[in-house]
């Protein structure tokens, strides 16, 4: 619930209370019953705080439908605390549950100035039609409500479109009294699309020369979104205000209006600014027209000196590549042909464009990968640098430019032609004029099926260099670094005679005998020789991953060999195992299954690893028969890294149809040894209400430890998401629970750990992670299409873009017709305004994480 609202926490003793019932209370706590329940209800007087918190733990365990009687029972009690009747309208509201309307408009009658102001606001996030029926009670109440109450019942009334409230509604934004208001889930609720529902946008324009530059700031931002020719003048006379706050609200609009008589006053303005306005101003186009907006402002870009010219344009693309908005191409395309930028700026525009799945990128990051940074650059001019220093001195734009194109060749498997006709050549010219490949640059060449490259890729992936021999120092030879990644792509580029030679890797090792596990390698003289036949076999798994699956076994039972022979480095085995998930047939997946069982049950901690390395098969490879022999695996005999591993194994599988493996995971809970391993399962594998009550049997500070490691295994389940996440629904399940998990209350405290954990690994998702790994460019465009086109997951697959922060596929999205645009509206709205937080707890994570 907000929390500008005055909450009383000392409540006043009821008068009514009758002598006899007193006496019994006073006896039944001097007999040391602790908190006495009469009938199942706690007296106003009578609630303490942990009371409170013990009664909503009890039904934030229950499911959804089971919570709603609870939360409608607390809801309607007189005799409640404000603070208990208050939180249970709020998740009324929440759970969408229509009673919760008739008992938020009994609360406001009260007069009590939490519970009401509680009250308004459930009443707003209801919105209309649902809440319709309460216009009548917020107006009433409206008459006797304190100043901290009446804002919120006058947005309530602004949500519902009751015209009458629009004089008293633009007293209050005058006043500033609208500019804190709170949802109850904590975001901004001020929203000034809201106000065109109670007036015409004629009445709006007429009070563009208001004394108040809240007002006039109001009136820009609501014509600069309804921007249409006749609102021309009047924005261009608002965006010649002197209050820049005005100004940059109104240049969104003349933005939007292809006129010159519009825009020519917006790009006078943008020219005029100083530093400060300007970047006020570029952030408003932002905002209000997104990428085609930052477009239009390269136009204002200052020509000299050279130096501003630079910083401006590298402002204006930051901005861009952070944007990503879909819409983006033929403006920035049109800009590169009419001004002819220099060649570093062409080929950051190939990037933002590939950023959104723009093939027209490819011919711009083609142009650049033939060319020298020191034909580009000049030392001397200080501004021709990144983060990562002068550009004479760093390859980013090459190394970027190649990972871009990598995606293209993803998301258009059917243009391949088109991409190697622009690309590869280039591309292959880069990398052989260093003295390593980047790994970019080969996942380019092997996803666009480059043939011109296979001889290189042959020569990367299998170096006629030696093993080096027991006893050798560093540094570590680079022909193996090499081989790990020219071993991946030369799979996936499924070139027939290297197929025996990828099996070949997991015999390199002469001696059977030798230890070069983890532990082996310690002070043995050999750590160069294991770390070079743990780079091939490594290298070797992910490309028999990439080539898939075949019509013999002989490369899923050589993996199966390797991953079971105790002396060989564990990292190998374990991606082995998570290459296993890729080739295998369904009568040897049935095998891993029986495999797991087998391993689990031995006490040694080494067959409990291959256990655990074959649950990792299972997560990627989900056999939904598997799940109860995994459930019943996880107990407190085997390797905690064992049980985690079967939990996420389960919980990527998922529970759908699995009610008896559901409960017997719920009673794991009660086990400190197995609880979080169950946990897991449950909030990943489970839906939102299955996620939603586990994460309530946390509550209490006995379990406070547990639940810190809850949230770091949740973290780490998202290391890795391959294409068939998005397919099976998989990352809609999760955002799903996400969500719903912050619904719970430990102590007061929303459970919203899951969403910043999530959206970090949404962030994570930059580089390729893998064989079959997603990366954002990639997710993100098929997220967009899904949203577009697929009614089942369009609501979902926005929900997801607005977890990813995704704010310019938001923004296009906003354009579609029907309820696709609606939903991105409001998903735009929330982002833009959402509460922010700062986790210490998942930061210090993640600057631990060496990854």
């Amino acid at each position: 619930m907000a929390n500008d609202i005055n909450i009383d926490m000392a409540m006043k003793p009821r008068s009514n209370k009758k002598p006899l019932i007193i006496i019994v209370i006073l006896l039944l706590a001097a007999a040391g019953i602790g908190a006495v329940v009469l009938g199942g209800k706690f007296g106003a007087a009578k609630m303490t705080v942990a009371q409170r918190m013990e009664i909503q733990k009890n039904i934030f365990v229950l499911p959804k439908k089971d919570q709603i009687p609870k939360w409608r029972l607390w809801a309607g009690k007189e005799d409640a605390s404000d603070d208990l009747r208050a939180e249970a309208l709020v998740q009324l509201a929440i759970l969408e549950d229509p009673e919760g309307v008739k008992l938020a408009m009994k609360a406001l009658a009260t007069g009590r100035e939490n519970l009401s102001g509680v009250a308004a606001q459930v009443l707003a996030f209801y919105g209309s039609p649902a809440a319709n029926p309460a216009k009548a009670a917020l107006n009433a109440a409206l008459k006797d409500a304190s100043m901290s109450v009446q804002r919120h019942i006058v947005w309530a009334l602004v949500e519902l479109g009751d015209q009458k409230l629009f004089a008293q509604a633009m007293v209050m934004y005058r006043s500033g009294r609208f500019g804190s208001l709170e949802t109850i889930e904590g975001n901004r609720a001020f929203n000034p699309v809201k106000i065109t529902n109670l007036v015409s946008l004629d009445k709006l324009a007429a009070m563009a020369g208001d004394e108040s530059s809240a007002v006039r700031q109001l009136i820009a931002t609501i014509l600069s979104a309804n921007a249409e020719k006749k609102w021309t003048a009047t924005l261009v006379k608002l965006v010649n205000d002197q209050e820049i706050s005005v100004a940059r609200e109104a240049a969104s609009g003349l933005g939007k209006i292809a006129d010159p008589k519009a825009r020519n006053p917006l790009l006078d303005a943008l020219r005029k600014a100083d530093k400060d306005s300007r970047l006020r101003f570029i952030e408003a186009l932002r905002d209000g027209i997104g990428g085609v907006g930052l477009v239009l402002a390269l136009d204002t870009v200052a020509t000299e000196p050279e130096a501003r010219n630079w910083f401006q344009t590298r402002q204006l693309f930051d901005m861009i590549h952070a944007l990503k908005d879909p819409r983006i191409g033929d403006e920035l395309v049109a800009w590169v042909e009419r001004t002819k930028p220099h060649v570093h700026w062409q080929t950051e525009t190939g990037i933002a464009l590939a950023e959104v799945g723009d093939i027209r990128g490819a011919k711009f990051l083609g142009e650049r990968m033939g060319k020298e940074n020191k034909d580009l650059y000049i030392k001397e001019k200080f501004w021709q640098a990144d983060k990562g220093g002068h550009m004479t001195r760093n390859d980013k734009a090459r190394v970027v430019g190649s990972r871009m194109l990598a995606d293209l060749a993803i998301l258009y498997p059917d243009k391949l032609d088109e991409l190697r006709a622009v690309a590869a050549e280039p591309v292959l010219t880069w990398l052989t004029s260093r003295p390593q490949p980047h790994a970019n640059g080969l996942r380019f060449l092997a996803a666009s099926e480059a043939e011109i490259a296979l001889p290189k890729m042959r020569a990367w992936a299998f170096p006629d260099d030696k093993l080096p021999n027991e006893g050798a120092q560093p540094p570590f030879p680079h022909a193996f670094e090499t081989a790990q990644s020219g071993l991946r792509y030369i799979g996936w580029m499924r070139d027939p005679g290297s197929l025996p030679k990828l099996i070949k890797q997991f015999d390199r090792k002469d001696d059977d005998k030798m230890d070069i596990t983890q532990q082996g390698l310690m002070g043995a003289g050999r750590a160069m020789l294991g770390m070079a036949l743990r780079a091939v076999t490594y290298g070797a798994s992910n490309g028999l991953a990439q080539w898939g699956a075949q019509k013999d076994s002989i490369a899923e039972d050589k993996l199966i060999e390797f991953i079971e022979d105790e002396l060989w480095h564990e990292e190998a085995r374990m991606q082995a195992c998570r290459s296993l998930a890729w080739i295998a047939k369904d009568d040897t997946m049935k095998k891993i299954v029986e495999k797991v069982g087998e391993f689990a049950k031995d006490i040694d901690p080494r067959k409990q690893f291959i256990a655990a390395c074959y649950a990792e098969t299972l997560a990627l490879r989900p056999v939904p028969d598997a799940v109860g022999m995994m459930v019943d695996l996880i107990t407190p005999d085997i390797e905690v890294g064992l049980r985690n591993r079967l939990g996420h194994a389960i919980g990527v599988t998922g529970l759908k149809g699995k009610a008896a493996e559901r409960e017997k995971l719920f009673k794991l809970l009660d086990d400190a040894e197995t609880r979080n391993a169950a946990a897991l399962a449950l909030i990943l594998g489970g839906n939102d209400d299955t996620a939603s009550q586990t994460v309530a049997k946390y509550a209490g500070e006995q379990y406070a430890d547990a639940l810190g490691s809850l949230k770091d295994l949740y973290f780490n389940a998202f290391g890795y998401w391959s294409d068939v996440d998005l397919n099976n629904g998989n990352i809609y399940r999760w955002v799903r629970n996400a969500r719903a998990m912050a619904r719970v209350k430990i102590n007061d405290v929303p459970q919203e750990w899951a969403k910043r954990r999530l959206r970090a690994q949404f962030d994570n998702l930059m580089f390729d992670n893998g064989p079959h790994s997603e990366t954002r460019v990639v997710l993100q465009h098929r997220l967009v299409q899904a949203a577009k086109t697929n009614g089942e997951h369009r609501r979902d697959a926005i929900e997801t873009l607005k977890f990813m922060n995704a704010r310019g596929a938001l923004m296009a999205l906003q354009d579609e017709p029907g309820e696709t645009g609606k939903l991105a509206s409001n998903a735009f709205h929330e982002l833009r305004y959402a509460k922010v937080i700062v986790d210490d707890e998942l930061n210090r994570s993640k600057g631990d994480d060496k990854k």
